[in-house]
């Protein structure tokens, strides 16, 4: 196992592990209703090292939803779909897909959740260094406000 290493711009690592941090999930609106398949916020980028393997993902559910989300993982930059409209890539976007990591199982903290993916085990290569991500609600959430916003982070073993 790795000793973890802190993600500052362009790294170079080799079997290191690398947490990227928290990153906000960007666009979400606040007081809207979502349904079952709805883009989730918009497209929003993890910088990663060029190579690696995803090892865990973690979702900070800040509005206490609880309620089960995906996280679409793309290694190029993809087409968005719009926040609150179904969920559509383009067959071209598609090429790019690495993976789809499921939020399902939650622990309830009174004013927040948390849900982490462990033995992800999905290996990528990023030529741009980042990953572009979009999430996808499974569920009916609404949430409150922009302080509530969520966030998920990545653990990744990087091959470089």
């Amino acid at each position: 196992m790795g000793i973890p290493v802190e993600v500052q711009g362009s790294v170079l690592v080799h079997n290191k592990t690398v947490p990227t941090g928290f990153y906000q999930v960007s666009g979400i609106g606040t007081g809207l209703l979502y349904t079952t398949g709805d883009a989730f916020g918009g497209k929003f980028e993890i910088p990663v090292p060029l190579s690696g393997e995803i090892r865990t993902a973690v979702f900070l559910d800040k509005d206490d939803e609880g309620l089960e989300a995906d996280l679409v993982i793309f290694s190029r930059d993809f087409d968005a779909t719009a926040d609150n409209a179904a969920f559509a890539v383009s067959d071209g976007d598609l090429q790019n897909f690495v993976t789809t990591i499921t939020f399902a199982t939650f622990k309830n903290f009174a004013n927040n959740q948390t849900s982490t993916v462990g033995s992800v085990g999905v290996a990528y290569v990023a030529p741009e260094r980042k990953l572009y991500c979009q999430m996808v609600t499974r569920g009916g959430p609404t949430i409150a406000a922009a302080d509530t916003i969520p966030m998920v982070s990545l653990t990744i073993l990087a091959d470089e």
